[in-house]
């Protein structure tokens, strides 16, 4: 699976000359602890997050914006993105595709991702939903020949 296929298409993104508080209103009416800070072009150049707002001081979003951010293309592999959340503590890596946003995994995408996740016992084959498909669609075997699966983070 591909950080296109879960990824949230819909991104907030905030100008890196926005004011620290329009950011901060931008995050709060819409429930969203960072956005991704992008330049005039459109291109990534950073990402904003609660704790930028509430630990560092500045008046415009690129004073306080962390730098550097990870980013994954939109065929990154879903368990290269759980590592990279895991392993680098981070709760979110925007997807890029020639250096604008196109999306956001976070780690509630990937939960919502192993929530859905339906093994056949019979053949391996793996469906995707949030109830037990009625029947496999490579074997045929009915629907309590179906697990729900969960993948570790990382693996």
């Amino acid at each position: 699976m591909k950080a296109s296929e879960i990824m949230t298409r819909d991104v907030m993104t905030v100008w890196e000359g926005s004011t620290v508080e329009d950011a901060a209103r931008l995050m709060a009416r819409h429930r969203i602890s960072g956005l991704p800070v992008v330049n005039q072009q459109s291109m990534l150049v950073g990402l904003i997050s609660e704790h930028d707002l509430i630990s560092k001081t500045g008046h415009l979003v690129s004073e306080i914006m962390t730098r550097g951010v990870i980013s994954v293309a939109p065929d990154t592999e879903v368990e290269q993105i759980s590592h990279l959340l895991t392993n680098q503590r981070i709760r979110r890596v925007p997807v890029v595709d020639h250096g604008k946003v196109v999306g956001v995994v976070s780690r509630s995408d990937l939960v919502r991702q192993i929530a859905m996740r339906w093994v056949c016992d019979v053949c391996g084959e793996i469906v995707r939903g949030q109830d037990a498909p009625d029947h496999c669609p490579r074997c045929g075997a009915p629907a309590n020949a179906f697990t729900h699966s969960v993948v570790p983070p990382g693996m």
